[in-house]
């Protein structure tokens, strides 16, 4: 077999890991009652109080909102949907399959994070649209392109983060303090509901290192008209760190399972 022919047969093997384990994940959540919570009920929620409550509702206005409330709604699906894909696989007992078998176990954690990832940015998109119909709130959509774009960043970067996560909740014994900490720690210091001009100084530049206030500043420019590519640039250069970062920590639960035999994997 040539290389080119090996490359290609080594592209259709990942796409499909990927494609199963994102339809797997989805199939979980599906049938889980706290996906519907997570992705319907609380963004709904959220906006309602939001849009009721603005002395603003001009379509700028309103964008801004609904950007903010999809970030929000998509971190927490993010933090306790695709964080918990290894701490779920232990409890079912193919953990130790996964990191033993002959398909690189990371490409089955992404693929499951780009699954939820998908049906929580599908859902909550809805349940918003839902909200705006019902208010008769016009809502100003510029350059739809950079929202897409925006948008699949927000993906690939829950996507990262989650593989980092589920890394975190299986090497500790804390996984749901954990969990809470970045929930609130990203709401109260990403500026994605609380501006970080309003944060005390000396917590500012936190925000900084968080791809979600960087997404929520692109995303809410470019619903007003303003294409910023700097922001959406800094958004995709955190996203690659995640990434790596989550592929080392992976690598660290291998190694734990593997040679050292320091980890329960059942």
């Amino acid at each position: 077999m040539s290389r080119a022919a090996r490359t290609v047969e080594h592209l259709r093997t990942t796409l499909d890991v990927l494609a199963v384990s994102a339809r797997m994940r989805v199939s979980e959540l599906l049938a889980t009652p706290a996906t519907l919570v997570l992705t319907v009920i609380q963004p709904t929620a959220l906006l309602l109080i939001l849009l009721l409550s603005l002395p603003d509702q001009s379509p700028q206005r309103t964008a801004h909102a609904v950007s903010g409330v999809l970030l929000t709604a998509f971190w927490g699906a993010t933090v306790r949907g695709t964080g918990a894909v290894l701490a779920r696989d232990r409890a079912q007992g193919v953990l130790a399959r996964a990191v033993t078998g002959t398909k690189d176990a990371r490409l089955v954690v992404l693929g499951k994070g780009l699954g939820a990832g998908l049906l929580s940015i599908g859902q909550i998109s809805l349940a918003l649209l839902a909200v705006l119909l019902l208010l008769r709130r016009p809502v100003s959509a510029h350059h739809p392109g950079w929202l897409a774009a925006g948008l699949l960043t927000a993906l690939l970067s829950g996507a990262a983060v989650g593989m980092l996560i589920a890394c975190l909740f299986v090497l500790t014994r804390h996984a749901m303090q954990i969990s809470t900490m970045l929930i609130y720690g990203v709401y109260v210091l990403g500026g994605i509901l609380i501006p970080p001009e309003l944060l005390p100084a000396a917590l500012r530049w936190l925000s900084y290192g968080i791809s979600l206030h960087w997404l929520q500043e692109f995303l809410g420019a470019a619903a007003a008209g303003r294409v910023q590519p700097w922001p959406l640039a800094a958004a995709a250069g955190l996203t690659a760190i995640y990434a790596l970062c989550g592929a080392l920590l992976f690598q660290r639960v291998v190694t734990r399972a593997r040679k050292e035999a320091t980890l329960d994997v059942v």
